[in-house]
């Protein structure tokens, strides 16, 4: 009898389920070493990422010139090189302006922030102060935390790419192996396919193309949009009569790369600028940063990403949101890039299967 117990159905579903438990314990122990793991490698993960941006933007001229016979492992070099000239000529005949200008700013910003500071303390002590009965040290140590707050935002955890020599090594990283993509992108494609299960490849040969068709789309659309951006804000910087209208476009441009939070970013320094000079140049930075956006909006973004993924708004902010809080600065820029590729592969290897499986 005590030799059916052990070897009846009880026994068996007890076997069962430790079995189960122990694959869901490896499971779960594999799980951990793998986000581990990426997590140790999340710098090395940028660089990667950021180099497929170079490639993708690479790409935007060397496919028209492969079509046409050149070689990519030619043309994309001399693209670089070009690239690099053009910039390098645009800093020679622009940087006696730029260093001037963004030498006023260095002296005049400074100081216009610590004079908004002091108006918004002097309006808060005066509204929540009485209030809550905060104390002098209590606001100077609710100040301190903000700043050190603040700049661990910014910095976010990327060890090596906060450091000097780490940052100037991951840009040549960037660049280089932004170049081979660009010169070769089948090969490094093959190389992940060959990574998905043998039954699952076929489907990865035809979504990753997609991918990466989508975000040489949305590069192209963001190059663009960040040049007319640009332009017309400097543009209309010098027309209202804001100091350092160059620089302050510069800085509109390029901090159109991110959606949504970058193009306010870009023309905060000009409305206090604007707003050291008079209340109502600020009025009319203000009034210029919603026409601006609002061409960039309704007119250039539809023409110029048709092509484009298209993200839900709360969704991008709350994952723009979350990038920053782990990656700093870098995260933010990354955000939609890596949210747009993620869901073409997440619409076409999964969505589009379950539909097809009901």
């Amino acid at each position: 009898m005590a030799a059916e117990e052990t070897t009846g159905p009880g026994a068996a579903e007890h076997a069962v389920s430790l079995e189960l438990i122990a694959k869901g314990g490896l499971i779960i122990i594999g799980l951990w070493a793998l986000a581990n793991g990426l997590w140790m490698a999340r710098d090395v993960l940028f660089i990667a990422f950021f180099a497929l941006l170079v490639a993708s933007f690479l790409s935007i001229f060397v496919e028209p010139l492969h079509r046409r016979g050149i070689s990519r492992s030619i043309s994309a070099p001399l693209l670089l090189l070009a690239i690099v000239g053009v910039l390098v000529l645009f800093i020679m005949l622009s940087w006696p302006t730029l260093r001037t200008q963004f030498g006023l700013l260095q002296e005049q910003l400074p100081p216009a922030i610590d004079r908004l500071q002091d108006w918004f303390d002097q309006r808060i002590a005066g509204t929540i102060g009485p209030l809550i009965g905060m104390e002098d040290g209590v606001e100077q140590e609710v100040s301190s935390r903000i700043s050190s707050d603040l700049g661990t935002l910014i910095g976010g955890t990327l060890p090596l790419l906060n450091t000097a020599v780490g940052a100037v090594t991951g840009f040549g990283l960037v660049i280089i192996a932004g170049m081979f993509i660009a010169i070769s992108p089948r090969t490094y494609m093959r190389g992940i396919i060959v990574l998905v299960p043998r039954s699952h490849r076929r489907r990865a040969g035809e979504v990753l193309p997609e991918a990466g068709e989508s975000l040489v789309q949305w590069m192209k659309g963001t190059a663009l949009a960040m040049a007319a951006v640009g332009i017309f804000s400097a543009i209309g910087l010098t027309l209202i009569g804001v100091p350092a209208a160059l620089a302050l476009g510069l800085i509109a441009g390029v901090m159109e790369f991110i959606p949504y939070i970058g193009p306010v970013l870009g023309f905060v320094p000009a409305t206090i600028i604007a707003l050291t000079i008079s209340p109502e140049k600020a009025l009319w930075v203000i009034g210029l940063y919603v026409v601006v956006q609002g061409l960039e909006s309704n007119v250039l973004t539809p023409l110029l990403m048709k092509q484009m993924v298209e993200l839900p708004p709360a969704l991008t902010l709350l994952f723009q949101a979350l990038m920053a809080a782990l990656f700093g600065f870098l995260g933010l820029l990354l955000a939609v890039p890596i949210l747009a590729t993620a869901k073409v592969l997440i619409q076409e290897l999964y969505v589009e299967s379950v539909a097809d499986e009901h």
